[in-house]
């Protein structure tokens, strides 16, 4: 539904508000179904997630500091992947296919908000064609 990525104005968005209202006029999509699309990838990659921390900080609790991994498995499956934890840090063009675009999440539900971060890849025409999760 665009043609390049400047058609989407992003610039001109100061609040996440203003994003997901330029996302559905000009994309026909929304921040809440990328958010859906990261929840449902983190599900079904939980114990992937887990084994590449040493530990996770609930909803930057440390004093409640998870370390061993099936309670960090379970905090993923139960909280961390929920779509209200994911925030929008950024929007690019992908560098390796052009006519996609990437949205950058960060999960705010594990340590400070900055350790997982998602990765939805949105086309011109508004599909989400990959949606995914990595801690680093």
């Amino acid at each position: 539904m665009i043609e390049k990525f400047s058609d989407l104005e992003l610039k001109d968005a100061q609040t996440a508000e203003d994003v997901d209202s330029l996302l559905k006029e000009k994309l026909g999509i929304s921040l809440d179904e990328m958010r859906q699309s990261l929840s449902t990838a983190v599900l079904s990659s939980a114990s992937d997630l887990a084994e590449t921390m040493f530990n996770i900080a609930p909803l930057g609790d440390y004093s409640k500091l998870l370390e061993d991994q099936p309670s960090m498995v379970a905090f993923i499956k139960e909280e961390a992947h929920k779509a209200e934890h994911w925030k929008l840090v950024s929007a690019s063009i992908s560098p390796v296919k052009q006519s996609l675009i990437v949205f950058t999440f960060n999960n705010q539900s594990i340590d400070d908000g900055d350790v997982m971060k998602g990765y939805a890849y949105v086309s011109f025409q508004g599909k989400i064609k990959h949606a995914f999760a990595q801690c680093e």
